[in-house]
């Protein structure tokens, strides 16, 4: 372990636009601080300044005096398999995303005073267990030094996160709304009960493509439009025109950047002040907001959030086979976002829940995968022996092997001597009956149907009984 035999656990929480992080260690569970920026979350961005690496507000504090080798939203760069320019030059995704996550590695090694024993990462419940980028971000970790990395689905780290008020009833179905930088999702999930039930669960789950930066373009479109023509003199054209030099280029790519972050400060400022404004420097004007305007202008982003979550209820309803499909107590509202005014009370008015929000709902996610991580108690599995009256079935097939069609006797069934398990169809067309040397009933099936299955394939395992 590291600098105590107390197990320490970093959680990172990979964002579109920001990375958080935590450490739990000894029951409490501590957010990280990013050093440069002395904040809670480190901007996921990358500069490379020949091959000097700066990343998180490193980056951004230096993206001015070279635009082209900067980039943010690393995680949209994940799994695509294409190289990420900057400044001319294509690197792979992974290891942009591995100097990000060094460098909250070295942060949660200060905080701890050593190397942390394991790490735990954070991912949309919509990456399945062989999405390419849960794998690539995963390779990256171990590439950044991140010892034994693990993932955690998003929304169940989002349910386990420190809430205003207090932790939900053990057993609890909870609808998660986290809105970040450059997605929305929402899930239901079930909290572990008293009882013994497992969890927690993610029983449903849906998406979109959309979250914080949408509300950016929002307000970078108001100012533009408040600028006039002369503020549009200073940015980069929609489209390319004749006879601009490098140096123009470079400067209205400069002017950009400055307007979009103005837009990004206005916009966290409406949270408490209604009309805030600044000085835009290069154009030598005051531009503003006021909260009412930029309400209306945001409703319909609002009311994509909680349609999306209407519709996962309404499908979770519809497919539910037991008469009872799950119903959530309350909505966890997550994610940075989640700030933004008149939210909160949407959500509330919109889906008739009660509204449970999170202490911080920045790092909730880091924070509630640190206690995730700490709280699995079963960290090795022993292989077991072979299992007295369990039989593997083989069967012989002709060369070129075969294609499963059906099975006809399923898991938990009994079959008598010389039953027909299951048909498959050879490669030259013919038929073939798979079938039971001895009476039994099926334990597992180990290959579905319209699979290629071949000579020697382990393909059943049953029980084996004796007649009567």
């Amino acid at each position: 372990m590291g600098a105590s035999a107390v197990e320490s656990v970093l959680a990172v929480d990979f964002g579109t636009t920001t990375t958080c992080a935590a450490l739990a260690r000894g029951g409490s569970v501590r957010r990280l601080r990013e050093p440069i920026g002395d904040g809670w979350a480190w901007p996921s961005a990358v500069l490379l300044a020949g091959n000097r690496p700066h990343v998180g507000s490193a980056a951004e504090q230096r993206r001015l005096l070279d635009p082209a080798a900067y980039r943010d939203e690393l995680k949209r760069t994940l799994g695509r398999g294409v190289p990420v320019d900057l400044g001319g030059r294509g690197h792979p995704a992974g290891l942009l995303v591995s100097l990000l996550l060094q460098a909250v590695r070295a942060e949660a090694e200060r905080a701890n005073g050593g190397p942390v024993d394991r790490s735990v990462l954070t991912v949309p419940a919509a990456y399945g267990p062989a999405d390419p980028r849960g794998e690539e971000l995963l390779d990256a970790a171990r590439r950044a030094g991140l010892p034994g990395p693990e993932l955690c689905p998003e929304p169940v780290a989002g349910a386990l996160a420190p809430l205003a008020g207090g932790p939900l009833p053990p057993g609890s179905t909870v609808l998660v709304h986290d809105l970040g930088g450059g997605t929305f999702d929402t899930a239901l999930v079930r909290l572990p009960g008293e009882d013994g039930r497992p969890g927690p669960a993610v029983l449903a789950h849906d998406g979109e493509e959309y979250g914080g930066r949408d509300f950016d373009a929002l307000v970078y479109a108001e100012l533009l439009a408040r600028g006039g023509p002369e503020l549009a003199a200073l940015l980069p054209p929609e489209h390319g025109e004749e006879n601009r030099d490098a140096a123009q280029d470079d400067t209205a790519l400069r002017h950009r950047i400055q307007l979009l972050d103005l837009a990004r400060r206005l916009k966290h400022r409406l949270a408490y002040e209604s009309a805030p404004a600044e000085v835009f420097a290069p154009a030598g004007r005051v531009l503003g907001l006021h909260r009412d305007r930029f309400l209306r202008q945001a409703e319909p982003l609002y009311a994509r959030t909680t349609a999306c979550c209407a519709r996962l209820l309404a499908e979770t309803a519809l497919l539910d086979t037991t008469g009872r499909p799950p119903r959530p107590d309350a909505v966890v509202v997550i994610g940075g976002s989640s700030r933004l005014p008149g939210l909160v009370e949407h959500v509330a008015q919109t889906l008739g829940l009660p509204v449970v929000l999170a202490e911080d709902p920045r790092t909730a996610v880091a924070e509630g995968a640190a206690a995730w991580a700490a709280a699995r108690v079963v960290r090795t599995v022993e292989a077991s022996g072979p299992v007295p009256e369990r039989t593997p079935l083989r069967w012989p097939l002709p060369p070129g092997g075969a294609v499963l069609l059906e099975w006809s006797v399923g898991p938990g069934r009994r079959y008598p001597a010389g039953a027909v398990l299951g048909r498959a169809r050879a490669a030259d067309g013919s038929l073939l009956h798979l079938s039971a040397p001895a009476p039994g009933r099926v334990r597992a099936q180990h290959a579905r149907p319209g699979e290629q299955v071949r000579d020697g394939d382990w393909l059943m395992t049953v029980e084996q009984h004796h007649e009567d």
